[in-house]
């Protein structure tokens, strides 16, 4: 097979023009004889076959290109030339196809990308991998889909401006394929990069949401049309009904949450529902009765916690205390959608939330909600000074939730060490949780496992999120105290 290629000399820099064509001359063999008889072909003679005759597309720095059409067309002839010409113009920063990724299957997430751990969890929570769970696993643990969103993490952490990917999606169910392509062209125009992808589906244009659109027919019939970007939301949000739901509900996509524990003080459930596949749940309930947060925000309902207080604050607080996706569904707007479709029916002057995953993902402040960031208090200033005498002590404090990290440093303590550790965890280490706590007393006998454990519970920080009810006109709007 020789193959021909025929590149313009002077062309303007961002119009590419393709010729490509490719002859072939088949071996002497009775069978081809016998085919060349039959058909009039002539074995002996080489025949041309053109796939792109003064074919030109204009592609710009930012571009989403969408290329279909039947296999065997020519599409991904298309695409490595394409890929070829563009990797040439400084403009189009660099190119990276999805065959160039090479991935350990023994990879964990959360240390294949990323400079440390909050731009690791930054990346991937924009390629959609913003699950607790998904973060500690194996590449090779992943779904077709998760792996594809792995993939678009990789090629956000490798700067480079130009993706390129073949046979896009076309190893997807159709559902996980809209979303796939939803969140690469969300994440592609949030970080200003060009797309190239090729597949026989054409059922990816509307989540794709293309600039141009190449249809790649047999021969050289080629068609081209370009489109001026509009925002809009994954088409699946159409199809999404949420409705009131029940416990049992929830018990359907408990398991997604990375906190297990049951539900106390339930008062709202709502779901999201495909047809009748529960995809998503928001669970409403009691507030806590003393935040720092709400005490800043709102100074009314700071103080002592009487019973009068715990009243008041019971009649207008409500609080967030589940928002679960499925998986499949993740990255295409639902977390948002369940939380600002229903904040509204809830009916109470105010609903607030804590949350860990916010610092990450803000799909809660996209909803509607106020992030409120308090001073640091006396408390907060000793735990952090704790914090400090831990670090001092050998603790890494990015690894204190791991009870086999904490045991090892402890075991290689020194005695008047073990009594500093101690003197922490009763200080305010964690000391209101475990006081009068079987936990606590073996502390104070020195048993080791029982001060890593210990560690392993310090607190995380979740940011305290609020939304004030407009229908509550009398109610106070918060105080608010941006990053």
């Amino acid at each position: 097979m020789k193959i021909i290629i025929s590149i313009p000399i002077k062309i303007p820099k961002k119009i590419f023009k393709i010729d490509k064509s490719f002859s072939t001359k088949s071996e002497i063999t009775k069978r081809t004889v016998e085919i060349s008889d039959a058909f009039g072909i002539g074995v002996d003679e080489a025949k041309n076959f053109v796939i792109f005759k003064d074919f030109t597309v204009d592609i710009n720095p930012k571009d989403i290109v969408y290329i279909t059409g039947e296999s065997g067309s020519g599409k991904s002839v298309l695409l490595r030339e394409l890929a070829y010409k563009i990797s040439s113009i400084e403009d189009f920063g660099g190119v990276i196809r999805d065959s160039d990724l090479e991935i350990n299957q023994d990879e964990i997430l959360v240390e294949g990308v990323g400079k440390d751990t909050k731009d690791a969890l930054n990346i991937l929570s924009m390629a959609g991998l913003n699950e607790a769970f998904l973060f500690l696993r194996h590449y090779r643990e992943l779904s077709d889909g998760q792996r594809y969103r792995h993939k678009i993490a990789k090629m956000l952490a490798s700067k480079k401006n130009t993706w390129v990917m073949d046979e896009f999606c076309s190893t997807l169910d159709r559902i996980t394929a809209k979303v796939v392509a939803y969140c690469v062209q969300k994440v592609a125009r949030r970080q200003g990069k060009t797309v190239l992808v090729a597949t026989t589906h054409d059922d990816l244009f509307y989540d794709l949401n293309p600039t141009i659109h190449i249809e790649k027919r047999f021969g050289h019939d080629v068609h081209v049309n370009y489109y001026k970007y509009e925002p809009r939301d994954c088409s699946l949000l159409k199809e999404i009904i949420i409705e009131e739901g029940s416990i049992k509900d929830y018990k359907k996509l408990e398991h997604l949450h990375y906190r297990s524990a049951s539900l106390a003080f339930t008062k709202r459930i709502y779901v999201a529902k495909i047809k009748d596949e529960v995809i998503g749940i928001i669970v409403y309930g009691s507030p806590y009765f003393h935040l720092k947060a709400r005490n800043y925000t709102l100074h009314q309902y700071s103080g002592n916690v009487t019973k009068d207080k715990m009243a008041i604050i019971n009649r207008d607080f409500l609080r967030i205390w589940r928002v679960i996706v499925s998986p499949k569904y993740r990255s295409i707007g639902l977390g948002v959608k369940l939380v600002k479709d229903t904040l509204p029916l809830v009916n109470f002057p105010y609903v607030e939330t804590l949350a860990i995953m916010a610092k990450f993902n803000p799909f809660f402040q996209k909803a509607g909600m106020i992030r409120v960031d308090a001073p640091e208090t006396d408390i907060d200033k000793s735990y952090r000074k704790n914090l400090e005498k831990l670090e001092s002590l050998g603790f890494n404090l990015d690894l204190l939730s791991s009870k086999r990290h904490n045991l090892m440093v402890i075991k290689k303590l020194k005695e008047d060490q073990v009594e500093e550790l101690k003197r922490i965890i009763h200080k305010d280490f964690m000391a209101k949780k475990f006081r009068g706590n079987s936990l606590l007393k073996l502390i104070d006998q020195g048993n080791k496992d029982s001060m890593a454990e210990a560690l392993k519970r310090h607190r995380l920080n979740p940011i305290y999120l609020i939304y004030k009810n407009p229908k509550f006109k009398d109610y106070p709007n918060p105080l608010i105290s941006y990053v």
